[in-house]
């Protein structure tokens, strides 16, 4: 009866241990972190004891797989197990694949999911970033690194946006009496005169500057239109109140100075917008401006800028407008 029993143990376990060794799948790959503060479990399961956590873009080497998809909340994937740089198992919607022979389009891919495409303007009021301080110090840092990293002029441009973005998002989260407490406060201030503070918005923002300045470094790579552009919707801090010759001066700083760059690049047309929204302000207020006052402004500059501009209705409608500043003049 005993040695029955033994076998019937035995075969039991033999059943138990194959589906155990069924339940997963060998793999060789690399995959990189997907979130920010990622938790490795000691087994794959949400209740499994956390083996460590990873910042976002962590290259983790791969072992193997759970053989079936589980689902965590709303999304459905495996479980895989990593060896290094950290031994446990990490959920599959917070990985992304990974070549480590050839990182950069998964770098730039990674950013651009986190901070949306290169052109995407935010601001601290209507195009609010979703990003916590947290996770947006923690995505630039990622785009940092792997801009230093990058052997691609035009993706290493990107990279290197995407961290001016970070930061600037980092730097319009939480309200003023956050700004001056740690960790904000201790962060901001590692960047000197990079950053400056607003009194009219009431916001600290980064230096227009260092965006213009890293457009002409890429002007050469196809990076370099994306940068100009963000350059060109970096706030400039003050407040024109009203006064005719600081829009014009501001719109020829900002969208102005993007033509100038790139007549017929991909924002172009975005830029004119603005131009003519300029230009409409200043031809319906111009026969009410002190005559003093209207000297500041300095229409030779507008006839340079959109001289060179190719046609189009956009383009058109503003060269009209000059005219009939002109004509006012």
């Amino acid at each position: 009866m005993f040695r029955k029993l033994t076998i019937l143990f035995a075969a039991t376990l033999l059943c138990v241990g194959t589906a155990i060794a069924d339940s997963y799948v060998a793999v060789n790959a690399h995959k990189l972190t997907a979130g920010t503060g990622v938790r490795i479990r000691a087994t794959p399961s949400t209740t499994a004891a956390e083996a460590g956590k990873l910042g976002i873009g962590t290259d983790l080497t791969i072992t193997q797989r759970t053989a079936s998809k589980t689902k965590v909340g709303s999304q459905s994937d495996y479980w895989y197990q990593a060896s290094a740089p950290v031994k446990g198992w990490v959920f599959g919607s917070l990985l992304r694949d990974f070549d480590p022979a050839q990182p950069e389009s998964a770098w730039l891919a990674l950013a651009v999911e986190k901070l949306g495409k290169s052109g995407v303007i935010y601001d601290a009021y209507e195009h609010r970033s979703p990003l916590s301080f947290g996770d947006a110090v923690e995505i630039g840092d990622f785009a940092k690194r792997s801009a230093a990293a990058s052997k691609t002029p035009a993706v290493q441009g990107e990279l290197e946006l995407a961290y001016w973005r970070a930061v600037q998002i980092a730097l319009t989260t939480g309200d003023m009496e956050s700004h001056d407490k740690p960790p904000y406060s201790t962060w901001r201030k590692t960047f000197g005169d990079d950053v400056m503070y607003s009194e009219p918005s009431g916001e600290y923002l980064i230096q227009p500057d260092l965006l213009w300045k890293l457009a002409t470094k890429h002007k050469a790579d196809t990076s370099g239109d994306a940068i100009a552009w963000q350059a060109a919707n970096a706030f400039v801090g003050g407040e024109c109140e009203g006064d005719m010759s600081c829009y014009s001066a501001r719109t020829q700083m900002m969208q102005g100075e993007y033509l100038k760059r790139y007549p017929q690049g991909k924002y172009a047309e975005q830029a004119l917008a603005s131009v003519n929204d300029t230009l409409d302000s200043m031809k319906k207020e111009w026969k009410d401006y002190p005559a003093e006052y209207k000297k500041d402004i300095d229409l030779k500059a507008w006839a340079t800028l959109l001289e060179p501009l190719a046609d189009s209705a956009a383009a058109s409608k503003a060269r009209k407008s000059l005219k009939a500043l002109q004509s006012m003049h």
